[in-house]
């Protein structure tokens, strides 16, 4: 009986929603699908403009259409809040300036400067000779060639000659009157060996013995004046000039 019931009701609520669902079609104050099926842009635009203003407002609520372009008003600008004053917080105290330290200045290390290193004078280049002495044969040379030879090369008469002898190193005739007590002992052996003047036993001068060595002249200064050989001549044949250690005389 229940099912049965059951089965009834829903037959019953059938023709009841159907009759409702004709109701609302048929019911409906305006149809805002008149038209604009196939109806283009420009088309559609008029046909709403046809609607009275009631129709646009349930077109335009219900389906979108019909709605007024006017652009809404703008919205009322916002007020933004007075900003609230706030005492700035007290700020702490200020400590007391100290006077910084003077900066420590270091003296910079004395640059050493390298040694200079010493670079003997270059000789100044010999000219070239202006005549080839190894070519040709001395007869057929120029008078100017064989004297350039002769001077230069020592080549004298087509032969090789032995070279001037060096300029003397003292003038054995400058001072021979006094040459004892004068001349050095370097002037003395080499103008002995030389020349033969000066010589140990050789007379002459203004000192007339035969001793090589005055050993009373210049006694006074006889450390500093005195030569080496005549120190020693004059400790062993006088006993003066001897070295303070030997015990001799000062």
């Amino acid at each position: 009986m229940i099912t049965s019931c059951c089965l009834l009701s829903l037959l019953l609520l059938i023709p009841l929603l159907l009759w409702l669902m004709s109701g609302l079609t048929t019911s409906l104050p305006f149809d805002c699908e008149a038209g604009m099926v196939n109806a283009g842009m420009g088309s559609a635009e008029t046909i709403q403009n046809m609607w009275s203003q009631a129709q646009k407002d349930y077109c335009c609520m219900t389906v979108g259409r019909g709605c007024a372009t006017t652009a809404p008003p703008p919205p009322p600008p916002v007020v933004q809040p007075a900003p609230i004053f706030t005492q700035p917080p007290t700020p702490p105290p200020t400590p007391p300036q100290t006077r910084p330290a003077p900066p420590l200045v270091v003296q910079p290390a004395p640059i050493q400067m390298p040694a200079p290193i010493f670079t003997p004078p270059q000789a100044p280049a010999r000219p070239a000779d202006p005549y080839n002495c190894a070519v040709g044969q001395y007869p057929g040379w120029q008078q100017v060639k064989q004297e350039w030879c002769c001077r230069i090369h020592h080549i004298c008469d087509g032969q090789p000659t032995a070279p001037p002898a060096p300029a003397d190193p003292y003038n054995c005739v400058d001072g021979f009157a006094n040459w004892q007590a004068g001349w050095a002992v370097g002037k003395k052996e080499w103008c002995c060996r030389v020349h033969g003047k000066g010589c140990p036993n050789q007379g002459g001068g203004c000192v007339t013995s035969s001793e090589p060595y005055d050993c009373d002249a210049g006694f006074a200064n006889w450390m500093v004046g005195w030569s080496v050989a005549k120190k020693s001549w004059c400790c062993a044949n006088k006993g003066k000039g001897c070295p303070p250690a030997a015990g001799g005389c000062a």
